[in-house]
């Protein structure tokens, strides 16, 4: 009974297996197929992608070759344009120096005009002068023959004059011998009198101080009897200041050295005016 068992299992599975493996056949068969339809596919695809490619191709070089083409005439439209605006630049230029050109002509037009009007006026005074210069021609002669008598009457004045100075001369070199003995004498006059006696006093407003030197500058000098080892007293305001002495004296202007130890020699330098006593 068992064995029948076993038997009728062996069976079964065998019938199993053998419908598994139809299935399988089946399945591999359909699965086959499948793939052969996959790889047509695969073929056509890439058949039409081949295809789109060289499409592609085709379209991207006439695209090319036309923006190419389109550079060349956007290139050429910018040079054409960029030719244009120069002309239009130079055309405005010129434009605007033409207008300044006549504008300029305008201007000297009117300054023309105005300095033939001015030309014009100076030439109708000129006219005028001229027709009263003619106008006074007359009178001009009249002028000139009273001239030409007045000329002759002094040649006759110069003639009596020379008449009655035939003893300038001898008279003049008396004159000049005269004066210069006066002269002559006036100054040995002077020379020779010692003209600052003592006592007396010049008064002077302006000197010339060194304290640290000890030394004066006097605006009076030999012509003021003010002369080389003279003593002198300095007095303001009936105060003595100081004594000096007469160390250098010219013809207007002398140097004096202040004596130490007498008076008070500082007070020169607030004194505005001082008297010279000649001791």
């Amino acid at each position: 009974m068992l064995k029948l068992i076993l038997n009728g299992l062996a069976i079964l599975f065998g019938l199993v297996a053998i419908w598994y493996m139809f299935s399988l056949k089946s399945k591999l068969k359909d699965e086959q197929a499948l793939i052969q339809q996959i790889l047509k596919e695969r073929d056509t695809l890439l058949q039409e992608k081949e295809k789109f490619n060289k499409e592609h191709a085709t379209r991207y070089g006439r695209e090319r070759i036309k923006n190419q083409k389109l550079e060349e005439e956007k290139f050429e439209a910018t040079v054409e344009q960029s030719t244009q605006q120069k002309a239009r630049d130079e055309s405005a230029s010129i434009i605007a120096d033409l207008e300044t050109a006549i504008e300029e002509s305008q201007k000297s037009s009117g300054e023309v005009k105005l300095q033939i009007i001015k030309v014009k006026k100076e030439f109708d005074e000129l006219e005028v002068k001229h027709q009263a210069n003619i106008a006074e021609i007359p009178a001009i002669e009249v002028n000139k023959n009273n001239l030409l008598n007045s000329t002759q009457n002094l040649e006759s004045e110069i003639q009596v004059l020379n008449d009655s100075l035939e003893n300038y001369e001898a008279v003049t070199k008396i004159l000049k011998e005269h004066f210069d003995q006066t002269t002559s004498s006036l100054f040995r006059d002077k020379t020779s009198r010692n003209w600052l006696e003592k006592g007396e006093y010049i008064r002077l407003s302006y000197m010339k101080i060194d304290l640290n030197n000890g030394l004066l500058g006097l605006p009076v000098g030999q012509e003021d009897g003010v002369l080389k080892d003279k003593l002198f007293a300095i007095r303001s305001n009936g105060d003595e200041i100081c004594k000096i002495k007469i160390t250098h004296s010219e013809l207007n202007q002398a140097v004096a050295s202040i004596i130490p130890l007498l008076g008070k020699p500082a007070k020169l330098l607030t004194v505005s005016e001082y008297d010279l006593y000649h001791l």
